[in-house]
């Protein structure tokens, strides 16, 4: 019931950031987080991997905003920083991994082609919901994105594994 509870939290988190932007996406993911801290980890090893993700956002998207993959409008200055409603969606995919993901435990080829298909679909139907602009052709900028959650989404399971966030009760359960 918890990896559902954590997949549907996540969710309402990835739609309130979407449509009523940075102010009220940073509320309800500090919320979120909350909620995750006291009733979903197991351990507060996990805020290091929240951590990850957060700098995961700056960079990728960063990097992808300043070549011109995304735009929202606002890019003045040298350097183009995702919105603060796009970190928060990073921060809160982090808390999905030993939650409601952990079915991907160890399976990095499953967890590489599932990158390649849900957060790039996330990225297409986000960008319409946002006001954010894929560069053209669009489906270059998604192969783009496909090509980073491919290594992203693995690379958040061997960060878990690595350091001892999956809970080893639930699979002796099992």
């Amino acid at each position: 019931m918890k990896r559902f509870l954590n997949a549907i939290l996540f969710q309402i988190v990835w739609f309130v950031c979407l449509l009523a932007g940075s102010g009220w996406g940073l509320a309800v993911t500090v919320l979120y987080l909350f909620l995750h801290d006291r009733y979903f980890m197991t351990t507060g090893r996990e805020w290091r991997l929240l951590l990850v993700f957060v700098v995961f956002g700056i960079v990728i998207d960063g990097t992808l905003f300043q070549l011109g993959v995304f735009s929202n409008g606002d890019e003045n200055g040298l350097v183009a920083i995702p919105p603060v409603w796009l970190l928060c969606l990073w921060v809160s995919t982090g808390t999905l991994f030993v939650h409601s993901l952990a079915f991907l435990r160890s399976r990095y080829f499953l967890s590489a082609l599932i990158g390649m298909i849900g957060p790039t679909m996330s990225y297409f139907a986000g960008a319409k919901l946002a006001g954010i602009t894929l560069a053209e052709p669009i489906l270059m900028s998604l192969f783009v994105v496909s090509a980073i959650w491919a290594i992203v989404l693995p690379f958040g399971f061997w960060l878990s594994e690595k350091w001892g966030l999956f809970d080893d009760q639930e699979l002796k359960i099992k």
